[in-house]
């Protein structure tokens, strides 16, 4: 009954977003819900309508004075759970509770890594899910996805990954088919996002993944062993993993280099304000494997400055940017800053200075993290907070801290 579908369908579409009682009945019109079933035929709809007249737990309106007209088909209030019995479907409350259930139950897991930020997050979600709201790439609406992804963030981070370690080989380490975390990158990406509070790729995590881009604005030329390529443009362009290996080395116009954590404002401003174009400007938290291939291929001698947060994981990027550049990379406009509001150092937070401290590489940054640990916060750590950039070009603002 092709035509019982497509009301299901459309009743659905009207409801499932819906977690308190309906007032009113769902009503369609009769010929528009034939056509809408694609029953074009006067067989077709003189069968739907026997069909229909069968049911009595839909309503039928019909034309007064001329009752073989039907206008309209109505799914009254009391018939709704016969109607989810039919297909198998749930009312938008039953599926907000199975929703918070899912929450509730990771929730309760123990995080041996991170315990503070998965306790923000899964109370997000209960606040969210609540109301009801989705957080990207958690959806009320889909409980069973929503335990799937969350179980996998909580596989994927209560482990320390050897840096290295290939996304197939991750994939059957937390039980899954080796192509498992490919096909669920984005999303969990996402949902590392929403757990560290920053971009976090897998790359953050040690895990080597195959489809690395390369952000960056600004002149690039890549040399291959028969051609070069040069590459110029004004504002945010890509590069992909398998471009940076096939190129034998990376040439650029640029006096420095200059990564930035924040893709999606502080990067994208300084883009714009770069007129000399005197800067290579790379968006990146934890390097991946696209910003490893750029930075070895690179000329050494190509001075290196990175802009990021000044939170502990923001000091903690700089320190893997050391780790890996093989050559000095300056903190641009990286100082702690205190902040009447500011959230306390979690116990993670207090594990990454003490290492940051401890590693010789980080010798320079120590006033700024042993203020922190003093202070026992996060102070006003994001770019975004600095403002835009006021010169047009390098140095970009009129006083830049260590820089």
């Amino acid at each position: 009954m092709r035509w019982l579908h497509t009301l299901h369908e459309q009743w659905m579409s009207a409801r499932k977003r819906r977690v308190t009682a309906s007032v009113r009945s769902f009503r369609r019109e009769w010929e528009d819900l034939l056509d809408d079933a694609g029953l074009k035929s006067a067989e077709d709809r003189q069968t739907a309508l026997r069909e229909a007249e069968r049911m009595p737990q839909l309503k039928l309106h019909r034309l007064k004075g001329r009752p073989h007209i039907v206008l309209k088909i109505e799914v009254p209030l009391e018939s709704e759970a016969w109607l989810h019995a039919q297909f198998g479907s749930k009312a938008g409350a039953e599926v907000q509770s199975a929703a918070q259930e899912v929450v509730e139950h990771w929730a309760t897991k123990t995080h041996p890594l991170m315990a503070e930020a998965w306790d923000v997050l899964t109370s997000r979600l209960k606040t969210e899910f609540a109301i009801p709201r989705a957080v990207e790439p958690f959806r009320w609406l889909e409980p069973e996805r929503v335990n799937e992804l969350l179980g996998l963030l909580h596989a994927l981070t209560n482990r320390e990954w050897p840096e290295g370690t290939l996304i197939r080989d991750a994939s059957t380490q937390i039980g899954q088919d080796s192509k498992y975390l490919e096909a669920q990158q984005c999303f969990i990406e996402r949902a590392l996002e929403l757990l560290f509070g920053r971009e976090t790729p897998l790359e953050a995590l040690g895990i080597q993944t195959s489809n690395s881009v390369l952000h960056y604005c600004g002149p690039l030329v890549l040399h291959f062993e028969d051609h070069s390529k040069p590459l110029d443009l004004r504002f945010e362009s890509t590069l992909s993993i398998a471009e940076l290996e096939r190129a034998t080395h990376i040439t650029t116009t640029a006096h420095r280099l200059l990564t930035v954590e924040n893709r999606k404002t502080t990067f994208l401003q300084l883009s714009r304000a770069d007129e000399q174009r005197s800067t290579l400007i790379v968006a990146t938290s934890f390097p991946t494997q696209a910003v490893r291939l750029l930075l070895q291929k690179l000329p050494s001698d190509l001075p290196h400055h990175h802009f990021g947060d000044t939170d502990p994981a923001g000091w903690d990027i700089l320190r893997k940017l050391r780790e890996v550049s093989g050559r000095e990379v300056k903190p641009f406009h990286m100082r702690w800053r205190p902040a009447t509001t500011s959230a306390n150092l979690t116990r993670r937070d207090q594990q990454i200075i003490t290492r940051l401290l401890d590693d010789p590489r980080m010798a320079d940054c120590h006033e700024s993290l042993q203020a922190m640990l003093a202070a026992e916060q996060r102070g006003d750590f994001e770019q975004e907070s600095l403002g835009a950039p006021t010169l047009r070009g390098w140095p970009f603002v009129e006083r830049v801290s260590n820089s």
